[in-house]
């Protein structure tokens, strides 16, 4: 007979069936969760989100299949009946898609992820009392005694701010080990991967985990012993998208929902045995999950079912969210401080059994997961990626491409029609090869009425038209040009041209940058102030503090602050402005503008200060400013003196080519006037020889008039002389000579 043990709702229970009756609510329990998970599975399954995510993969990995395709389609439409088979046509694919995404989560992790600087800082929040005092002179008085203290207004106020970014300084010191330790950079690199990729990149934190510490404490014999040490600290973990089901009711933000839950695949029985022990787990619903075979969730045909896990291991499931405070009570009633004023908590599942219930260990009850969209979704927490608005341009650049390996498939070599009775190949086979013989029939008067090859005209150029339009198409669609990529294209070669393209290209980055600042940077960081508020003995490092999200200030302008800080050296070294710089920050500033490490060149403190020692004892040194502004006269001394050299030595110059001009004048004016002199003398001799000539040529024409009129008066008498002598000879014998 068992024995009264509880009282509860008005009725008696023995222990044994107080057990039961409290067994069977957790089941309910248990099964109800199980109820709303399956939901939220099915929900986000059924909107859509999952089929873009798989296109963006496939996308990204540029492995489209025509067969996935028609499996998809069967699937939706039903099988089709082709008539014939489809001709073989090329499947190659040009993949624009992945360096476009590599190149804008490179160009985020390198403005977010610096390697030597932080994209988060913690500053102290400013007072208005306090920032009220700056400036003023009045003498204070101590509030209890009414004494003077001997400091001013100004004074009091610069000793709090400088207490205030000591401790700020010390909290943002304490958060850089947790997020060092947890390799913060490398999980952000991972959520922005999945942001463009997915368009949703999810992060977990903080959230406690139990550190290892290792150390070797010294014997007495001399030698070392190694100990082990475990403290709790938080961490941060990027999160696959596939593996987060936020609340369906929840809108675009993720914040406003019940709450999430996260799937953890490949859990062993080593695992579930280890959380046995952990408080807040179940140690018998732990047992009784690993009697039971590790089972997993699944949805197919539009149902979530359960499948066996082939690899042994199991699929936990962690809700993390609101919970009713006597929900929370029933399953955690087996401990001795059971949880009944907890609404805010942290459930786990395995093979839909809750195998442990605790408290949210987040302070303000908001869910410890922060989410990136590369662009925002107007009716879902998970956004777009960069696949999506690429997808377009790729089918384009596929299908263009294509068409030039099918053109040149045919153009390169003719098509052949030939009448196969008409002509025998000599070797018997009717395949195409070099230097192959044939045979005609001897009915064949004219081969080529038999054997004919058809040319087909090439059409790259307006193809490769097609896929250059659809390239710069997908530049202008994801605001994505070729200079981000380090192409210059048609950029101009001028430094402030290039500025200013650089910075009109980097216009949309700078935005997401902002977009990640609010959505990620600062609420996490938040929580991580929070933590350590809650749960650092360092009374050192508290205040009330400000997260300062950097990477859309600080960070995007880093190139032109390098370059502004190079010019700016030029400028601080001026006597009126150095008392106002700090030498040592400049120097590191300046460093680092160079891409170099400032740990590696500078002297250190010590080394410094030790230096500055030993000079001391030499003598006092003078002071490197003075030294620098003698120098600085010197130089202008010498440079006076240059240019006072310079103005004799032109002097001089300009004196001899002076007279140089008035001896080329002098000797220029004597040539002209001989050459006067020698021109009026051969004018001279010219006229008395054309006279000369004339005379010359008016006697030999009178001689030469005479001399022909001599030979005429001689031609005419022997005329006259011949005539007569005929005549004679004629009368006297009757004939002329």
């Amino acid at each position: 007979m068992n024995d009264i043990a509880v009282i509860a709702d008005g009725e008696v229970y023995t222990e044994e069936s107080y057990q039961q009756r409290l067994r069977e609510q957790q089941d309910g329990l248990h099964a109800m969760f199980v109820k709303m998970r399956d939901q939220w599975i099915h929900h986000r399954a059924q909107s859509g989100v999952e089929r873009r995510w798989k296109a963006a993969m496939e996308l990204y990995y540029g492995d489209q299949d025509e067969q996935v395709n028609r499996f998809v389609e069967t699937l939706e439409m039903g099988p089709r009946v082709r008539n014939a088979e489809t001709p073989a046509r090329s499947k190659v694919v040009v993949n624009i898609v992945r360096p476009k995404c590599d190149q804008a989560t490179a160009r985020m992790a390198e403005i977010l992820l610096p390697v030597d600087d932080r994209n988060w800082a913690i500053k102290p929040t400013p007072v208005p009392e306090i920032v009220g005092r700056i400036g003023d002179q009045r003498e204070t008085f101590d509030p209890q005694t009414g004494q003077p203290t001997g400091l001013t207004a100004d004074q009091e106020a610069q000793v709090l701010l400088e207490e205030a970014r000591e401790r700020a300084k010390r909290m943002q010191d304490h958060i850089d080990d947790n997020l060092t330790e947890c390799n913060y950079n490398g999980e952000l690199r991972s959520v922005l991967q999945n942001g463009v990729i997915l368009g949703t990149g999810v992060i977990k934190g903080p959230f406690p985990i139990n550190h290892e510490n290792r150390a070797w404490i010294p014997r007495e014999d001399g030698t070392h012993e190694l100990h082990f040490t475990t403290e709790v600290q938080p961490a941060s973990q990027s999160l696959d998208p596939w593996n987060v089901y936020f609340d369906p009711a929840c809108g675009t933000d993720h914040q406003c929902g019940r709450g999430v839950f996260e799937r953890v695949p490949n859990v062993t029985r080593k695992d579930l045995r280890r959380l046995a022990k952990v408080p807040g787990y179940d140690a018998d619903r732990i047992a009784e999950v690993l009697r039971a075979s590790p089972k997993k969730v699944s949805i197919a045909e539009g149902r979530v079912g359960r499948t066996a896990c082939d690899d042994g291991s199991y699929e936990m499931w962690i809700y993390h969210g609101d919970i009713e405070a006597d929900e929370m009570g029933l399953l955690t009633a087996k401990r001795e401080d059971p949880l009944t004023d907890v609404s805010f908590g942290v459930l786990v599942m395995v093979n839909d059994v809750i195998i442990g219930a605790m408290e949210s260990w987040v302070v303000d009850h908001t869910l410890p997961y922060d989410v990136w969209c590369w662009r925002k979704s107007d009716d879902s927490p998970y956004g777009y990626g960069l696949p999506d608005e690429l997808s377009h341009q790729q089918r384009v650049i596929n299908a263009a491409w294509r068409q030039v390996m099918d053109n040149a498939k045919f153009s390169m070599g003719g098509q052949i029609v030939m009448k196969k009775g008409k002509v025998i190949p000599a070797d018997g086979k009717w395949e195409i090869s070099p230097g192959k013989l044939w045979y005609a029939k001897d009915d064949m008067d004219d081969v080529r009425h038999a054997f004919s090859v058809f040319e087909f005209a090439s059409h790259i150029e307006e193809l490769m038209s097609l896929v250059t339009s659809a390239m710069a198409l997908a530049d202008t669609e994801t605001s994505m040009p070729q200079i981000l990529g380090g192409e210059r294209g048609s950029a101009p070669e001028t430094v402030g041209g290039m500025v200013m393209l650089y910075n009109n290209a980097n216009a949309v980055l700078r935005m997401r940058v902002k977009l990640f600042d609010d959505c990620v940077t600062k609420p996490h960081i938040g929580r991580y102030y929070d933590f350590h508020m809650a749960n650092n003995t360092d009374a050192s490092a508290k205040g009330d503090f400000d997260i300062d999200a950097r990477g859309s200030s600080a960070l995007v302008e880093r190139d032109l602050q390098n370059q502004a800080m190079i010019n700016l050296s030029a400028i601080t070294s001026n006597p009126r402005y150095a008392g106002w710089v700090k030498e040592k920050e400049e120097l590191r500033a300046i460093f680092r503008a160079f891409k170099l490490d400032p740990e590696e060149l500078m002297k250190t403190d010590e080394e410094y200060q030790q230096e500055q020692e030993a000079l001391a004892q030499q003598g006092a040194p003078q002071d490197p400013r003075i030294m620098s502004a003698q120098m600085q006269l010197e130089a202008k001394q010498l440079e006076l003196q240059d240019r006072q050299v310079q103005r004799e030595f032109e002097m001089q110059r300009n004196a001899q080519e002076l007279e140089i001009r008035k001896q080329t004048l002098a000797y220029n004016q004597q040539r002209e006037e001989m050459e006067f002199q020698l021109g009026s003398q051969q004018s001279q001799l010219q006229r008395e020889i054309a006279i000369a000539k004339m005379i010359q040529d008016g006697e030999l024409t009178q001689a030469e008039l005479e001399a022909k009129e001599r030979l005429e008066k001689i031609k005419i008498a022997d005329g006259r002389e011949r005539f007569n002598a005929e005549m004679y000879v004629k009368q006297t014998q009757g004939s002329g000579i």
